[in-house]
């Protein structure tokens, strides 16, 4: 079983990875948010090459690309795999309008022939054992998704990483089918990991036990309990002075990271980009006060009292 930390633009970045070494409670694999290539463009993005160059948790990280042709992404690929990387991920998945409309992310989806010319190339560069794919389950339909699998099992990845749902479901509640990533799961001779609301270490269990036993792919889940991987090598759920514990060490690692470029109020700001989704776990009365705080003291008082 293996665990790996989703990747999410802004939020699973160098100071979140940080957090999850500080707190003991580490994937096995973290993956860069995308580095976006294009026929003009190696678009190495500062935030995610810290991921990869100022690592020091020890656990390997896989830098992931969104594009639309194969030759960029095999250009970015040669590049990356210079740094000290563990693999290529290619981003077949990511749902974002301005993202689609260049025919990247989920919009390789909709056209098979780039995605075949992707994955066959980016095979082709990627030595063995380093590259893999993390797609949806179609663009409007699952019904799509065996052609998708069809073109994946000819380019034989290492890794397949499905989120359970279209791109036209987006991130809705209740949309996550595991049907189609089970369906993967049979077809494909690499391991498929399965990704998509898998928000709790006891949904973790489930898709583990049931649907991806390969290992599973996590995000939201555990940016709101960043505990979850502790949790699933058998420890114990955090206390209340843990989380308590998680939020001062993430407003740490966010200003190491921050502190020459932000004001205390693009702190808070950038705090508040995770904690989107640990609103959940306040009264509405804190999370009103958490959303238009602008500066860091009065932040802490309100999550850890």
């Amino acid at each position: 079983m293996r665990t790996y930390l989703a990747p999410m633009q802004d939020v699973t970045d160098l100071a979140f990875m940080r957090v999850l070494s500080r707190i003991g409670s580490l994937p096995d694999v973290f993956v860069t948010a995308y580095f976006r290539s294009t026929p003009t463009t190696c678009a190495m993005a500062e935030n995610n090459l810290r991921c990869i160059t100022e690592n020091e948790t020890g656990v390997p990280i896989l830098a992931q690309l969104a594009g639309s042709a194969a030759a960029p992404l095999v250009r970015d690929a040669e590049h990356l795999l210079q740094l000290p990387v563990a693999g290529i991920n290619l981003n077949a998945g990511c749902p974002a309008p301005l993202v689609n409309r260049h025919g990247a992310g989920a919009g390789l989806l909709r056209d098979l022939p780039a995605l075949e010319s992707a994955v066959q190339g980016l095979r082709a560069c990627v030595p063995p054992g380093q590259f893999s794919v993390k797609c949806r389950t179609g663009w409007e339909s699952a019904a799509e998704f065996s052609a998708i699998l069809e073109l994946l099992a000819a380019a034989a990845p290492d890794a397949v990483m499905v989120h359970g749902r279209t791109r036209k479901d987006l991130y809705k509640p209740g949309t996550v089918d595991v049907a189609p990533v089970q369906q993967a799961v049979r077809a494909l001779a690499c391991p498929v990991l399965g990704n998509g609301d898998i928000a709790t270490a006891e949904q973790a269990r489930y898709w583990l036990e049931h649907v991806t036993p390969a290992g599973v792919m996590i995000g939201r889940g555990a940016v709101r309990n960043p505990y979850i991987f502790r949790m699933l090598r058998g420890g114990a759920a955090p206390t209340a002075d843990e989380m308590k514990h998680y939020y001062r060490v993430l407003a740490e690692e966010t200003n190491r990271i921050l502190h020459t470029k932000r004001t205390p109020a693009g702190h808070c700001n950038r705090m508040k980009k995770y904690l989107a989704y640990c609103y959940p776990d306040f009264t509405p009365e804190q999370e009103y006060a958490l959303r238009r705080c602008t500066d860091i003291d009065s932040m802490l008082r309100l999550l850890c009292g």
